[in-house]
């Protein structure tokens, strides 16, 4: 059995019917993935109404399920029919075929295209960042917000920053690298930390120089392109993989890796834009690129990682990010943690938040749900901090956590954690 390609030219909704429905057998007969996420609940729950009769699905049923994935990417681990198995399913990718379907028949809203426009949104924010902060800080902006955007007026946003990670970095390269570095390294910072999580990106580059490496961040590097997901938006993605690769490949070719601070990044240098676009270039660019504590703790393996850590953490929960658990390269961000003397105990659940999905009015509720399995796991022991390497699942924790009326804790990166235990001044 063939599985779906996104990338097929010439599909239509009925292709996709079929193909569907081909998936959605297999997945009635399996159900390994039934409490991951809203989509496979309403999928079951469907299916068992109609006794398993897959066809009678509706319309509506399709939409539902497409709608309630958010992209986490944690079906597809869970799978065991994943290529090259003869069923070849592909469930995300299955879901962002259905989002390009749904555009292209009802169209796409102003805030949904919106929304996908990160660079901008992430410029105009640092532009205007004492207005725009203190707007999203206002209870009666946020109520007109929701009426004419469509954005939760409850939901936490990470501030703009007045000086954005590109022009603090434009100060710091006058400084000359060091003739002895051991490894040469180009940063992808991404919108999130370009404009708003700007401190993971100078801890990134801190804990980095610590080490006796070189650190660049080239210039040209635009949004990794996750968030057209959303709407199915392929040729979006595929030009940003052009243009990211344009910036990195040169770089490449004088012995840079690409080491990347967010999950969500990571993933899509290192698979998604070779699952769309299979080239060497493509092979090229994944096979290069790194998380951050992956990196470091390679290093470690090689001896090269300084482990003087004067500022022991104390007691850590661990969030592990679905985009890194899809990467499938260990707790290296755990491991990396406890090196510093930390007692870390990871929690395995999603955060729920999803960039732009968790967001919007009619998902809000849905996304603070699925948080808050992870928030009593967190509550479970006694913690000094939370720790994720993605920013906002850090801030769903923090605004679940408020929400419930638990006491603040800090939540912060790992690599945040690992430049404070090593002294360096944020």
């Amino acid at each position: 059995m063939k599985g779906f390609d996104l990338m097929t030219p010439g599909w239509g909704r009925p292709e996709l019917e079929r193909e569907t429905l081909r998936v959605y057998d297999i997945c009635d007969g399996c159900r390994r993935c039934f409490n991951l996420c809203p989509s496979f609940h309403t999928l079951l729950d469907r299916i068992d109404e109609y006794e398993s009769a897959t066809g009678k699905l509706t319309a509506r049923d399709f939409e539902q399920v497409e709608q309630e994935c958010y992209y986490c990417k944690l079906c597809y681990n869970h799978c065991p029919y994943t290529p090259p198995h003869q069923y070849a399913i592909d469930f995300p990718q299955l879901m962002a075929a259905w989002k390009k379907q749904r555009v292209a028949e009802q169209g796409a809203g102003w805030r949904d295209k919106l929304l996908i426009r990160t660079d901008l949104i992430g410029r105009l924010g640092s532009l205007t960042a004492p207005l725009a902060n203190w707007a999203l800080r206002t209870p009666w902006v946020r109520a007109i917000m929701e009426r004419m955007v469509g954005i939760h007026r409850q939901r936490w946003v990470l501030p703009f920053q007045t000086e954005s990670f590109f022009a603090w970095w434009s100060q710091e390269k006058e400084r000359k690298p060091s003739k002895k570095a051991k490894r040469k390294v180009a940063l992808f910072s991404g919108c999130l930390v370009n404009h708003q999580a700007t401190d993971v990106g100078k801890a990134s580059v801190q804990v980095l120089e610590k080490n006796g490496i070189e650190v660049i961040v080239p210039e040209g590097q635009r949004c990794c392109g996750m968030p057209s997901f959303d709407l199915g938006d392929t040729n979006t993605i595929l030009r940003a993989a052009q243009e990211n690769y344009q910036v990195f490949q040169p770089l490449l070719e004088q012995g840079y890796d690409i080491v990347v601070p967010v999950p969500s990044y990571s993933l899509m240098f290192k698979r998604e834009y070779l699952s769309l676009n299979s080239n060497e270039a493509m092979e090229q660019l994944g096979a290069h690129t790194f998380d951050i504590c992956e990196y470091l703790m390679q290093l470690k393996r090689e001896g090269g990682l300084s482990v003087d850590f004067p500022h022991q953490p104390g007691r850590i929960a661990y969030q592990i990010p679905c985009h890194l658990r899809d990467q499938n390269i260990g707790l290296k961000s755990k491991e990396l943690l406890e090196l510093t003397g930390a007692q870390v105990r990871e929690i395995e659940k999603c955060s729920g938040h999803d960039g732009t999905w968790g967001a919007k009015v009619e998902f809000f509720d849905l996304s603070m749900t699925i948080a808050r399995k992870a928030v009593r796991a967190i509550g479970e022991e006694p913690v000094d901090l939370i720790a994720s390497d993605c920013p906002l699942s850090a801030l769903q924790l923090s605004q679940s956590r408020a929400m419930d009326q638990k006491a603040s804790i800090p939540a912060l990166h790992p690599i945040q954690i690992v430049r404070d235990a090593y002294g360096l001044s944020s």
